[in-house]
């Protein structure tokens, strides 16, 4: 272990590099994940960026809505697939009392067509909530955009697709059609700082890789230009149709932090890896990087990130059991031969379906070290109408 580590951390120069260096780095991903001009078409250019091969426990992100083929308003509904999302959560402390969260939304795919050929694919995510966590002016029915982005596509076959909204950052284990508003969420928000963001990027699949590299505003669900933050990032990855997936990804920038409106100065570099064997499905994720937080005068910090995911269903995918390592440590860059501060922690989870439209999720955190955070449990009621 201490060995790995080292590995991992010793040449923090080469690792870290700058925004030129891993623009570069980049680039050339892009240039390569891109098919041969006439090679076949993509069995999955067509789908969505980063599709999953199974779908989730009851079809809670996949089963959606349609409209009639016939009606009025056909040039509208065709291709159209939609859900209304209603969920309240509570949370609970062991060293206080719980909160609890509700919010409702809308979710619309659309396929834009000519006779020809597909255009683009439309996502739209509208949300409202309300936590009683939050602070006293902002606990009223809050509007979230969650995901509002179209994906242009470029080329007829999916090699080449320019999307712009409000996307999902390409780094790591951020899989939509996973874990869109669920319970079960992986390593992408606490590490990065943000899972979604305003901007736009370049993206493809064919036989054998899926890559998107992205310019994003770098202040999450609002758009906020105050310290001017920007992110770019980028993800290049084996063929997700694969029972084996391996992927690379790369971010450097300036996040907005938007509890305390700091600027941090963030650079990641990551591997993460999927697998996937009848009813299991395992996926990980190690990342290091450097945080540099100019508020109160915070020196830069080193930062290594693992993170697993284990997850099991049943044939029917009515129940989804799981279970999730997150491990991190941090240390004063200037501090290059100082102990590091850890924190690392163990999440179970469970997702049923109790009938087409009804879910319920729990779990429950434990923090193995010991900085004397509590341990949560959290519990969802979920209807989803389409």
């Amino acid at each position: 272990m201490g060995h790995s580590l080292r590995m991992l951390t010793r040449p923090q120069h080469v690792l870290l590099g700058d925004q030129v260096r891993l623009c570069a780095v980049l680039a050339a991903a892009l240039l390569c994940a891109m098919p041969a001009a006439g090679s076949a078409p993509s069995a999955d250019a067509d789908t969505p960026q980063y599709p999953s091969p199974e779908r989730s426990a009851g079809g809670l992100d996949t089963l959606r809505g349609t409209f009639d083929r016939d009606g009025a308003l056909s040039l509208l509904t065709d291709n159209l697939r939609w859900a209304v999302d209603i969920a309240g959560r509570i949370r609970a402390p062991d060293d206080s009392g719980f909160t609890n969260q509700q919010f409702f939304g809308i979710d619309l795919l659309k396929t834009v067509s000519t006779k020809k050929r597909d255009i683009g694919t439309l996502l739209v995510q509208l949300y409202v909530d309300r936590n009683s966590n939050a602070p006293a002016f902002r606990e009223t029915w809050d509007f979230k955009v969650r995901e509002l982005h179209f994906n242009y596509h470029v080329t007829r076959r999916g090699g080449v697709n320019f999307r712009i909204g409000h996307i999902q950052i390409p780094y790591g284990l951020n899989l939509p059609p996973i874990t869109g508003g669920t319970l079960r969420q992986f390593d992408t928000k606490p590490n990065l700082g943000h899972k979604v963001d305003w901007g736009t990027s370049f993206n493809g699949v064919n036989s054998a890789f899926v890559y998107e590299v992205a310019l994003t505003r770098g202040s999450g669900f609002d758009y906020e230009s105050k310290g001017d933050p920007y992110l770019v990032s980028g993800r290049i990855g084996t063929s997700n149709q694969q029972p084996f997936v391996l992927g690379f990804s790369g971010l450097h920038g300036k996040v907005f932090n938007t509890p305390n409106e700091a600027i941090i100065e963030r650079t990641r570099i990551g591997i993460d890896a999927r697998w996937q064997g009848g009813p299991i499905d395992a996926l990980a994720q190690v990342s290091i990087g450097r945080d540099n937080d100019n508020s109160m005068g915070k020196p830069k910090t080193d930062v290594v990130k693992y993170f697993l995911d284990l997850s099991w269903r049943t044939p029917t995918e009515a129940l989804l059991l799981y279970t999730q390592g997150d491990f991190r440590m941090t240390r004063p860059t200037a501090t290059k031969s100082g102990p590091w501060t850890k924190l690392s922690f163990l999440r179970l989870g469970a997702q049923l379906a109790l009938a087409r439209h009804y879910w319920i999720s729990a779990d429950y955190a434990h923090e193995l070290t010991r900085s004397g955070k509590p341990d949560v449990v959290r519990l969802e009621l979920r209807y989803r109408f389409f």
